[in-house]
């Protein structure tokens, strides 16, 4: 028969051992936490259980936003001088070769095409067009967070000259009206006409090779474009797809996330085809703004009466429910005393603060909750819930594009969530001086 001390003993015991039950289960699932949205290793590939190999983000660029800026930058292209042979014993000079235009083109994957039109002008009369077609090979920089394009000798694949059957008609009319009337009289129009088509073929080889050697050699880069993604991102791969309207660029991230973007999904319905387009799954938001926690950019640390503070007593973290209708997660943990793990749970939504991105929830409920009953109802009505909803995630919403000797910023313009992706929408401004 035990002792009334020693079932006092027990008692307390068995209340103690209670108590710190479920502060070992918040404290475990705090750590754990922590470990699961740690970056992984650059080196380490995720394993099928953890990603689905997917892009986490994708950047839509325009042409027309590409072609745009490139235009600003011809008129330091200088022009050249080809000379022409002569006809009927009638020496027709030479021409003036300059770049007219550089069009953005669809290209294989890994690459970007570019149309260059060259045009040939005596004087201000423009005589014929030639068209250069250019495959380059964009340098990837996944540490710097950076796609560089150049149009120069040492990323070129492959240069494709050709000339339109209105250009071939062109040179014929105005070879023609060079000749004079005594020359006119031994060739007739038909034999200038297949001069022309000759001397065509002659000029697009020499046009191509003045631009290969005098221009994309000698001059260095005939046009250049680059894009320098935000310094936050941990991005650990890049890719581009050059497809018939817009560059995409794909990247992956060094943080864990399982659910990437959904494939074959290109510009959503709404978004002004000139704006920059960037999707970003749900996940990767999640993964993005627990990876900002870490490095001190958004608060970990959060007191009861929902104020940040470096010693709150509560602290916060995201996630992502893929495919649930009120996907985005707000984890808040009391780790001493009255121990608690609460996760809120609500429809996320996007609130433009200037040039920074929030992501919250307006009308969170509590998901799950594991300790203290009296912490889960503090917490619920209290501003820490109700703040860290709203400012669990705030990031600066400009990022750097460099086409020449332009260096322009891209501020967000649109934003939505749309399904478990977030998108959004850019619009380049020309940047303050001093800034990335």
């Amino acid at each position: 028969m035990r002792t009334p001390l020693v079932l006092v003993a027990s008692t307390l015991a068995s209340l103690a051992l209670g108590c710190a039950a479920p502060c070992e289960r918040v404290q475990d699932s705090h750590t754990a936490f922590r470990k699961a949205t740690s970056p992984s290793s650059s080196a380490a590939r995720p394993s099928p259980d953890q990603s689905d190999g997917r892009a986490h983000s994708s950047v839509s660029i325009p042409y027309e936003v590409i072609d745009a800026m490139i235009a600003k930058e011809l008129g330091r292209v200088p022009t050249l001088k080809l000379p022409l042979p002569q006809v009927a014993g009638v020496s027709l000079g030479s021409l003036s070769l300059g770049v007219d235009s550089v069009r953005s083109r669809a290209a294989p994957a890994g690459e970007l095409g570019f149309r260059v039109s060259i045009g040939l002008r005596q004087g201000t009369r423009a005589v014929v067009s030639v068209d250069v077609d250019a495959r380059v090979r964009p340098r990837l920089d996944p540490a710097d967070g950076s796609v560089a394009v150049a149009l120069s000798g040492r990323d070129v694949i492959e240069l494709r000259p050709s000339i339109s059957q209105t250009s071939r008609r062109q040179l014929g009319d105005w070879i023609w009206s060079q000749l004079p009337t005594a020359a006119k009289m031994i060739v007739d129009r038909e034999a200038v006409a297949t001069l022309a088509g000759e001397l065509a073929d002659q000029l697009m080889r020499q046009a191509a090779g003045l631009l290969e050697r005098d221009l994309l050699d000698d001059l260095g880069e005939l046009a250049r474009f680059e894009f320098d993604l935000p310094e936050e991102l941990p991005i650990s791969q890049l890719a581009v797809v050059a497809g018939d309207r817009y560059l995409n660029i794909n990247l992956r991230t060094s943080l864990r996330v399982a659910h990437g973007l959904a494939p074959d999904q290109g510009r959503v319905d709404g978004m002004h085809p000139n704006l920059i387009q960037v999707r970003l799954s749900g996940d990767a938001a999640a993964a993005l703004a627990n990876h900002a926690i870490r490095e001190g950019r958004i608060p970990e640390r959060w007191t009861l009466d929902g104020e940040p503070d470096p010693r709150g007593e509560v602290y916060a973290g995201v996630g992502w429910a893929e495919g649930t209708p009120a996907p985005l997660e707000i984890h808040l943990w009391k780790l001493d005393s009255d121990c608690a793990h609460v996760i809120l749970r609500g429809e996320p939504h996007l609130e433009l603060a200037g040039s920074e991105l929030e992501l919250g929830t307006e009308r969170a409920k509590v998901e799950s909750v594991v300790g203290s009953a009296k912490v889960r109802a503090g917490l619920f009505l209290s501003k820490t819930a109700r703040r860290g909803v709203s400012l669990i995630e705030r990031t600066a919403g400009a990022t750097a594009i460099e086409i020449g000797t332009q260096t322009m910023s891209a501020q967000i313009a649109a934003a939505t969530v749309n399904g478990d992706e977030i998108v959004l929408g850019l619009r380049l401004t020309q940047a303050r001086p001093g800034g990335r």
